[in-house]
């Protein structure tokens, strides 16, 4: 992709961002399609990849090798997916360890996200007050670490170390929540 292209999709060019998507949709298609073998997602995922393009044009820069950065946004996202697949995959093998016969696992699918979604806001309300706004701004209002910067006057990598820290500080206590629910679960 030529730097002019980059130049322009940066500014807000649609033209240059339909050049980009004409010259590399079919590559990250595939890519995901032959990582994930379900064409269904690898089509999702490859509009995401795109949509993040389009989102985050400002942090391009043009001068840098484009076409790793598409692939490392798209290994990404597999690699999330891949995650939540295998953690579906997980719980829903737990429960039918717990509830061998049942079919239908709607509903404890939904008291499942509910409490799960339940630990999550519990954990954000015990982050730091500067923390925790951080973190919302980026997730609730889903803006990105230079607009975070921008608006609370601090650095961007001040925003990236306090998203860092709220994340594993989540993740440490969610997994610690999880492992307690599982042995609850399999005390009743």
């Amino acid at each position: 992709m030529n730097i002019q292209t980059l130049h322009l999709l940066k500014q807000g060019s649609e033209k240059a961002f339909e050049a980009v998507f004409r010259k590399y949709h079919a590559k990250i298609y595939s890519f995901v399609l032959n990582t994930l073998f379900d064409k269904l997602l690898a089509e999702d995922i490859t509009q995401n990849v795109f949509l993040s393009i389009w989102e985050h044009r400002e942090d391009i820069i043009p001068e840098k090798d484009f076409s790793a950065y598409l692939y490392t946004i798209a290994k990404n996202m597999v690699f999330r997916e891949t995650e939540k697949m295998l953690l579906s995959f997980r719980y829903e093998s737990h429960f039918r360890q717990i509830y061998p016969g049942e079919e239908d696992f709607s509903t404890l699918e939904t008291i499942d996200a509910r409490m799960l979604e339940d630990t999550i806001f519990q954990l954000i309300d015990r982050l730091p007050e500067a923390r925790k706004r951080i973190f919302l701004l980026h997730f609730k209002e889903q803006l990105n670490n230079r607009e975070i910067a921008e608006k609370l006057s601090v650095s961007v990598e001040n925003v990236e170390v306090q998203l860092n820290r709220s994340l594993n500080y989540i993740r440490k206590r969610l997994n610690a929540s999880y492992v307690f629910l599982a042995m609850l679960l399999q005390i009743q």
